[in-house]
């Protein structure tokens, strides 16, 4: 190929991106000042710390999922944390909703009050951002899978 022909394919360069700008447009909860500088906080950050606390609510079995192909998408190691976690800013104050899978047998609205406890605590302690609502969806109940396979009696000879 001819230096022309490369230079005609070669894409046109791009101007340097702004990085305060293309914060702003990733999804950034939270934008603070100081003498040093700016700290901003993603949503992405906020719904790593929901997920990892939820998930630990005694209780509550997994995150929710909405379709067959979410499922699928979560078999392969994708899920998409869009369909069953919301992170809103409004007026410097964070919105949360999570859709999660119970243990069947649990006292639902106490799991789940319990939920609310723990995002908002954990969002506020580890962001300094007063979380308003945290609503929680109960979408399912499964069974509590069998922890200990030596539970079962062993059969003798």
């Amino acid at each position: 190929m001819s230096p022309e022909k490369a230079k005609a394919k070669a894409p046109a360069p791009q101007p340097p991106v702004d990085p305060i700008a293309a914060s702003k447009a990733v999804g950034m909860i939270s934008e603070d000042e100081n003498d040093t500088g700016a700290i901003r906080i993603s949503e992405n950050v906020v719904a790593a710390i929901v997920h990892k606390y939820v998930l630990e609510v005694e209780g509550v079995v997994r995150f929710a999922s909405g379709s067959l192909v979410g499922n699928i998408g979560e078999f392969f190691g994708r899920p998409d944390p869009e369909r069953n976690l919301l992170v809103d800013l409004e007026d410097e104050c964070v919105n949360i909703g999570v859709s999660i899978v119970l243990e069947f047998g649990v006292h639902i609205p106490t799991v789940a009050i319990h939920v609310q406890d723990v995002v908002r605590s954990k969002v506020e302690e580890l962001t300094g951002k007063q979380v308003m609502r945290v609503n929680v969806t109960v979408q399912d109940l499964e069974e509590p899978k069998a922890e200990n396979a030596e539970a079962e009696p062993a059969e003798e000879e």
